[in-house]
């Protein structure tokens, strides 16, 4: 074998290499990507079913037996939150009100057990601006659900839904 087809040889050589480790590294990217993903739709799923949870709930605690047709019979802002010790017994929407930590769900990610962590929050709004808490109670609560992982840090989930009180005379 000459000069050249030893040069050539190297060549193709360190050619293919460069290949090899640039599809493994898009691979390897991919993959994350992928595992990155999957976490975001728990997260998102996760999120999506306290809020659904929550709202097959009555409005408030006083409305579970009967038609509230005055603010004053609502739930003051300040005592929005469960009514008992038991935090599995969520009968309102309320009752979603301060879940912090305590509600830890955990599901098993690729062969991997992975805990998450969801924050709730439920405050009234005005019609007028579901963005802001309002320090009374109005016809409207609005539920904020935050959920997020600390063994795959990313970016943490939030949603948010508004819950109207109608009644018909």
């Amino acid at each position: 074998m000459g000069t050249g087809q030893t040069l050539l040889t190297i060549g193709a050589v360190m050619l293919l290499g460069t290949i090899i480790l640039t599809t493994s590294r898009s691979l390897v990217d991919n993959n994350e990507v992928m595992l990155k993903n999957n976490l975001g739709l728990e997260e998102v799923s996760l999120a999506t079913s306290i809020i659904e949870e929550a709202q097959e709930k009555p409005f408030d605690e006083s409305t579970i037996l009967q038609t509230d047709t005055s603010l004053s019979q609502l739930t003051p802002p300040s005592a929005l939150g469960q009514e008992g010790n038991d935090p599995t017994d969520t009968n309102d929407f309320d009752d979603y009100n301060g879940l912090d930590d305590t509600g830890l769900v955990q599901i098993d990610t690729m062969n991997t057990k992975l805990i998450y962590y969801a924050r709730t929050r439920v405050y009234y709004v005005s019609p007028g601006s579901l963005d802001d808490s309002s320090s009374t109670a109005t016809w409207a609560k609005r539920l904020d659900v935050s959920v997020w992982s600390k063994d795959a840090p990313g970016d943490t989930v939030k949603m948010s839904t508004v819950y109207g009180y109608w009644w018909f005379r």
